[in-house]
């Protein structure tokens, strides 16, 4: 150490030292800058900056060298030659060059060590060699252990210069990297040159060279002074380089990353794709993909086509094509992709946006689904089934063979929805639909039209038989008890059947026909099927001419009205009379009501007609004494669809009818429906002064609990208890109860339905009873109203002395 010592601060000039040392720190500064720029540019770009780096290390290196020899006061005159000088230059620049590219391209964790020894050993290369080149005029000696320690702190230092320059980016790691590459150079030189000692070789020579070193020695300095400030310009524009390229980088990255997360803000999937190969995309493709960017990068995108291709080259302006991704999972993702051509990368490129439509498909598919089928059951709809019974009526066409269509109701639906609720009729229908299918082929097709319709195409079917045999299945199917939440229902369905082409060859006609099979099912008595019979054709164009000279009936008002009387049983006093409508047509004589009515009901008419008989039977009554009450009956569809107290308030206010002189008749059914409502229009009525009945009592579901909730001035008890009632012990209990309840209610009862004496005594002395049926007389026309009183008088004595006997008899037993 202390030859090293010895060398530095006496054979060395310390203000050449000083300039040396200057330049060794900003050569380092440059030449780890410069390496850092390799590392942090683009590949394409490394190879160029590891040569600048190499080229500023090396002439840094170099230049730090050539000044501190010229610092170095030999005692003997010095020459350089040019050659040995340059060329270890040149080996400087070539070994540093090559330490650089294995420190920055190195995979391994040990190639930045190994590339910075490698430069270490370059500069010791370069420092021997220009030893090697200097001519003293003296042997040269040198001391083995300082040289081998010289070279191996060159080489430590300059690995860990590699290292810390490599790992550490930051400011911080830049100046610790170049301090260590400058305690290389200074270590390498100073120790080296303490190791070398010149051994005179003659006098001549050391005149000689003493001469020429004592003639050139302001030269020298001028030199070093020259050498010093060309490397400090190299590596000087070396690291001006760097530190611009970095900055014009920072601005490019800045550039970049704004770019890309516009890109990745895209609702859109982008990839870049350079002859078939995927450069770069942004994150939205990679989320619909469900894969990394680095698994993305450099895959031929059509490794990514499932289904579909992708858009021709040029396509820029065409409509987006449509293809299937494969996903990461391996499903397939529906896009939208369109293409455009651009130069990305200074390469020219195809840019392709992909949109994802798999939740606009889903949705199509969805309302599509809708459009064609129902939402409640699952089945296709009237429009799908359409569409299926004429491509089965086509196919069979072709092959010559014959299809069954099937018509399905289901028998008094009604009834559960008026009892149960809506929800469980609809858990009823989807139940009904799934036993319908198991019932069904596999070939068939079945569809919910309506309500509670169904229909099934059948395919292919063997004959008429077969077709009745698996409409047959299906009712029995359904017809099973079935339970739907903690109810147990029963129902039954009917059904109709016709076979193409033998019933018919047009798709309407067909379901025209299968509606009349249906339809005679039903008048048969339900749960049953039945095919199709030409006269059922006549049949119902007859119905249709029915509907037809109905509605000009009620238009113009050819309509009639019947009454029929009602009498109290305690002294025979008639106290009213019921309207009941009549029909009587031109062509077919006296239609029934329980034919007519019913049309009326199915069709509408209803409402026009029970406000004609509404305003008919005010019309009537008011010519009546006042002692006589006229009532009607109310259809449920005038209550829940017509506007039932302005009509009555109307038919009122046109006849000058007293409103407690009239009284209407509801049934049970208005009442289910929508109890609220039906409550608030029996109370306006009520308002308007009119009496109020409840028909058929007895016959439905809920009818006590009718009496507690609703108005009701009077009941009828319907005439199926009446009839028989002196053979019938319960039917005697349950109308002794009743009228008990009513009494207890202050409600007045009506008995309908009564025929002869003997069901007249059944019910004992109930004085305060009024009376309805045959056994009174049978429903009046208008003219026969004013001499009924006088003719009747006998009959109702006797009808008052048949309850006071029963009264009496009943004592004695």
């Amino acid at each position: 150490m202390y030859r090293v010592f010895y060398c530095l601060t006496v054979e060395h000039d310390l203000r050449l030292v000083a300039v040396a040392a200057l330049l060794c720190v900003v050569s380092a500064l440059g030449a780890v800058a410069t390496a850092r720029r390799a590392i942090d540019v683009p590949a394409a770009r490394r190879t160029a900056w590891l040569l600048v780096a190499g080229f500023v290390t090396g002439v840094g290196v170099w230049g730090t060298h050539f000044v501190s020899m010229l610092a170095y006061e030999a005692p003997f005159p010095v020459q350089y030659h040019l050659a040995g000088t340059v060329g270890s230059l040149g080996v400087a620049v070539f070994v540093i060059s090559c330490g650089w590219t294995l420190a920055v391209r190195g995979r391994n964790v040990l190639t930045a060590p190994a590339g910075g020894a490698l430069i270490g050993a370059g500069i010791a290369t370069m420092h021997f060699m220009g030893i090697d080149a200097m001519d003293v005029g003296a042997a040269m000696q040198w001391d083995a252990g300082l040289v081998v320690a010289a070279i191996v702190l060159a080489m430590q230092f300059a690995a860990g210069a590699a290292m810390v320059m490599t790992r550490f980016p930051s400011r911080r790691g830049l100046f610790g990297a170049a301090t260590l590459l400058t305690l290389g150079v200074v270590s390498l030189h100073f120790i080296a040159m303490g190791a070398l000692t010149l051994v005179p070789s003659s006098a001549a020579a050391a005149v000689d060279a003493g001469l020429v070193a004592t003639a050139s020695a302001g030269s020298l300095k001028l030199l070093a002074v020259t050498v010093a400030l060309a490397v400090v310009l190299v590596v000087g524009i070396g690291l001006f380089a760097a530190v611009l390229d970095q900055h014009l980088g920072a601005r490019r990255r800045a550039e970049m990353l704004r770019m890309r997360t516009l890109a990745d803000a895209t609702f859109e999937g982008i990839a870049v794709v350079r002859d078939g190969v995927m450069q770069d995309m942004n994150s939205r493709f990679c989320e619909l993909l469900q894969l990394n960017r680095e698994d993305l990068v450099n895959m031929p995108i059509n490794k990514l086509i499932l289904e579909g291709d992708l858009p021709p080259a040029g396509s820029e302006d065409a409509v987006a094509a449509k293809c299937y991704l494969r996903r990461r999972d391996g499903t397939a993702l529906s896009v939208q992709v369109r293409r455009r051509s651009m130069v990305f990368g200074q390469d020219p490129s195809d840019v392709f946006a992909f949109r994802d439509v798999s939740a606009e498909e889903h949705a199509r598919a969805r309302m599509t689904h809708l459009a064609h089928h129902d939402t409640l059951t699952g089945l296709p709809n009237r429009l799908k089934f359409r569409e299926s019974l004429e491509a089965a009526l086509q196919q069979a066409w072709q092959t010559d063979t014959m299809v069954g269509l099937i018509c399905f109701d289901l028998d008094r639906f009604k009834e559960v929805n008026d009892v149960h609720g809506h929800a469980v009729g609809d858990d009823l229908l989807k139940a009904v639909a799934d036993r319908m299918l198991d019932a069904l082929p596999g070939t068939a097709i079945a569809a919910r039209l309506s309500g509670d319709e169904f229909a099934v195409v059948l395919p292919d079917v063997a004959d008429r038989n077969d077709a009745v045999a698996i409409a047959q299945r299906v009712v029995n199917s359904v017809g099973s008890p079935l339970t739907v939440g903690s109810l147990h229902l029963k129902v039954s369905a009917s059904g109709g059947v016709t076979i193409f082409p033998l019933d018919g060859e047009d798709s309407d006609r067909l379901m025209n026909q299968a509606d009349l099979a249906l339809y005679r099912a039903k008048g048969l008595g339900r749960n049953q099927v039945c095919d199709f019979d030409p006269k059922l054709g006549q049949m119902m164009q007859e119905r249709r001419l029915l509907e037809t000279d109905l509605a000009m009936a009620i238009e113009d008002e050819l309509l009639d009205l019947n009454f029929q009387p009602q009498a109290r049983l305690g002294d025979g006093r008639i106290v009213g009379y019921e309207a009941l409508v009549r029909w009587n047509d031109e062509r077919r004589g006296p239609v029934p009501p329980s034919e007519f009515v019913q049309v009326a009901e199915e069709t509408g008419l209803i409402l026009k007609m029970g406000s004609w008989v509404l305003r008919a039977a005010c019309r009537e009554a008011v010519n009546w004494p006042e002692s006589c009450r006229v009532a009607v009956n109310v259809s449920p569809a005038q209550f829940r669809q017509g506007n039932l107290v302005m009509s009555v308030q109307s038919a009122l206010d046109a006849s000058g009818l007293a409103p407690e002189r009239l009284e209407i008749e509801i049934t049970e059914g208005v009442l289910i429906d929508d109890e609220e409502r039906a409550l608030n229009v029996l109370r306006a009525l009520k308002s308007l002064g009119v009496g109020l009945a409840i028909d058929d009592f007895g016959t439905g579901y809920s009818s006590l609990s009718y009496l507690r909730a609703f108005p009701f001035d009077k009941i009828k008890i319907d005439r199926s208890f009446m009839t028989g009632l002196h053979l019938d012990r319960e039917a005697q209990i349950i109308v002794q109860a009743t009228i008990d309840l009513a009494r207890e209610l202050g409600i007045r009862v009506v008995v309908e339905g009564v025929e002869d004496f003997e069901e007249l005594e059944a019910l004992g002395h109930q004085p305060d009873l009024v009376l309805q049926g045959y056994l009174l007389s049978r429903p009046l026309t208008r003219g026969q109203i004013a001499g009924f009183a006088d003719q009747s008088d006998p009959l109702r004595q006797q009808i008052v002395e048949c309850i006071s006997g029963a009264a009496r008899h009943r004592k004695k037993a």
